[in-house]
């Protein structure tokens, strides 16, 4: 049976220095990775890693160091978005070297209008300024602007130094459509993690294997729980998240993650709050501190 992750891919740019960089000078780094990042798609290459690990130790397995040349067909499975070009293909063989089974939602590119649009004073002749005139309608204007935005995958540029670390990144900005590849979406899994970058693969990924209900008990869907554990990673408040929240068993947030409602987002508030969604177990990180942790109400 194998895990399921939905979220965020990005191509991460790593440079590793040795000394704390002065902003106004260039540096030059001592080490470089370019590799598939991001939080879900983070959380999948480290299972994909452990599992290997676990495989290497058992004894009823060969001993490997690296994970299967060939993907399994339980490895873990990474639903996102990858888009399309070089760099996409690059996110795909990394993952793919790494163990990780990628299902590709990326929404289709939206089909341009046939019909021409033409100024009416492109009109040569008095039989054509008679002709019934085409203007670019609203519509048209924003498949333009759809087919125009970048279909390539988020990049996250890294600095790592002594005291720290610096990260710039584009965030999300391809669209998802889970239905694109619902077919291919398991009927059962083990475990199911979302982060908090895509409202679409988070929704498909939380609500997979819910049982079906009736009625009209609103309810009805959040207490009809599947066999299996799910997991938001939360590294900050998102307002999509609140109708989702309810579908969650185990939330792992950040200190950054504060929702509104709250006057003083402190690790108790931020507890209480999950809490309110029925959500009794809680682990929240707070960088070099001690992670502090909320366990079915300990």
């Amino acid at each position: 049976m194998t895990a399921l992750f939905a979220g965020l891919t990005t191509l991460d740019v790593l440079h590793r220095l040795d000394h704390v960089p002065d902003p106004g000078l260039k540096v030059t780094s001592t080490d470089f990775t370019m590799a598939a990042g991001g939080p879900a798609t983070n959380a999948a290459v480290t299972y994909a890693a452990l599992e290997a690990a676990a495989r290497s130790l058992s004894a009823d397995e060969a001993v490997a160091d690296s994970p299967d040349s060939t993907t399994r067909a339980d490895a873990p499975l990474l639903l996102t978005a990858l888009g399309e070009g070089p760099v996409s293909a690059f996110l795909a063989a990394d993952l793919a070297a790494a163990g990780v089974r990628v299902l590709d939602a990326t929404a289709p590119a939206p089909a341009m209008s046939d019909t021409p649009s033409l100024p009416a004073s492109t009109a040569s002749s008095p039989a054509e300024a008679a002709a019934p005139t085409y203007r670019s309608t609203p519509a048209d204007e924003r498949d333009a602007a759809t087919a125009s935005a970048p279909r390539e995958p988020a990049v996250s540029s890294i600095i790592e130094h002594p005291s720290g670390r610096m990260v710039a990144s584009t965030n999300a900005r391809l669209d998802a459509d889970p239905e694109h590849v619902a077919a291919d979406l398991p009927e059962r899994v083990g475990v199911v993690l979302i982060d908090g970058h895509n409202p679409a693969l988070a929704q498909a990924a939380l609500t997979l294997g819910v049982p079906e209900v009736g009625g009209e008990d609103p309810f009805a869907q959040l207490e009809a729980r599947p066999p299996h554990l799910r997991v938001l990673d939360g590294g900050s408040w998102k307002d999509w998240l609140t109708p989702l929240l309810g579908f969650v068993d185990v939330a792992v947030v950040s200190e950054d993650f504060a929702p509104p409602l709250l006057a003083c987002a402190d690790g108790e508030q931020v507890a209480g709050f999950l809490r309110g969604f029925g959500i009794t177990r809680v682990v929240r990180t707070r960088g070099e501190r001690p992670v502090q942790y909320w366990w079915d109400g300990t």
